[in-house]
């Protein structure tokens, strides 16, 4: 791999940092099989203290309990987020009145790999400029791991800014992709790649 890595470098210099979509990939770290209340107690007893999560440029992405509803995919099937906005779901959660049938989740992927979003922050293959057109945010976080199918996880974020300063970055979306559907999100050289 290495001799072929170092020609489509010499010869494609544009897309050499393309082939870290393609990389070994790191030891996945476990997925998370709870049910959807058992998920939010793990994620405000072991992830929320962990935040805001510092990426290695040593940028922050501030991450709340809120956060939870959109990064697990988790819809009202009648009612839209202004009708019912996330605190309102993350109340019925933590009351016990929630009931699966009456929510979709998107792609369940969202919530099995939810505890790894610490790692792909703090420890990133690639950090890119948001290329989609349709998913709202500025940067997309990038880790390749080594189990088949879709092996890269992805995460988008996007800066809050006041007067032309970030205030802070927060969470859009994050999910698993395959390798070869990762140009479809990220546009340019890479903001930063791990050496």
């Amino acid at each position: 791999m290495g001799d072929l890595r170092e020609q489509l470098a010499r010869d494609y210099p544009q897309v050499e940092h393309q082939l870290a979509f393609y990389a070994q990939g790191s030891r996945h770290p476990p997925y998370n099989n709870k049910p959807v209340a058992d998920t939010l107690s793990q994620f405000c007893a072991e992830f929320l203290p962990r935040c805001p999560l510092t990426d290695p440029r040593r940028k922050q992405i501030s991450v709340i309990k809120t956060n939870f509803v959109k990064l697990i995919g988790l819809k009202h099937k009648s009612l839209n987020k202004d009708d019912f906005p996330a605190s309102e779901i993350i109340k019925c959660i933590e009351e016990g009145t929630f009931e699966l049938t009456e929510y979709t989740i998107e792609d369940c992927s969202r919530m099995n790999t939810l505890f790894w979003l610490p790692e792909l922050v703090s420890d990133p293959d690639a950090i890119y400029r948001n290329g989609h057109k349709l998913i709202a945010g500025d940067e997309v976080y990038m880790r390749v791991y080594d189990k088949m199918g879709s092996r890269v996880k992805l995460l988008f974020t996007k800066d809050i800014k006041k007067g032309g300063a970030i205030l802070k970055t927060v969470p859009i979306t994050s999910f698993l992709t395959s390798s070869e559907e990762v140009i479809n999100f990220v546009t340019g050289q890479p903001l930063y790649r791990r050496t």
